[in-house]
């Protein structure tokens, strides 16, 4: 079943999903599935706001104040990367209030 992720939609990290550093480049990585996902630093950002639970649109104003881009362009593109997360088991959508 697949998750649907929207501008309101409130996601977080999965837990335990041990994350690294590496250069400009954030590692996650899923020992179960035997992957490691590399996030250019823009999804870092992302990774690093969604530690606790936000929705997209709040990820987005946040990405707006250092980024030089469209806001429509913005959800379309964090939608875009934390759908693929969500598919990897690594970022999971919440219910209820967040920031």
């Amino acid at each position: 079943m697949e998750v649907k992720i929207d501008s309101t939609s409130v996601v977080q990290r999965a837990k335990d999903v041990p994350f690294s550093q590496l250069d400009d480049e954030l590692l996650a990585i899923d020992a179960q599935a035997g992957y490691c996902y590399s996030l250019n630093e823009t999804a870092g950002r992302v990774w690093e706001l969604i530690a606790v639970p936000l929705s997209i649109r709040a990820v987005c104003t946040q990405l707006r104040e250092h980024y030089a881009v469209d806001e429509t362009i913005c959800q379309q593109e964090v939608i875009m990367l934390l759908k693929g997360l969500c598919d990897a088991g690594l970022v999971q959508v919440v219910e209820g209030t967040a920031g």
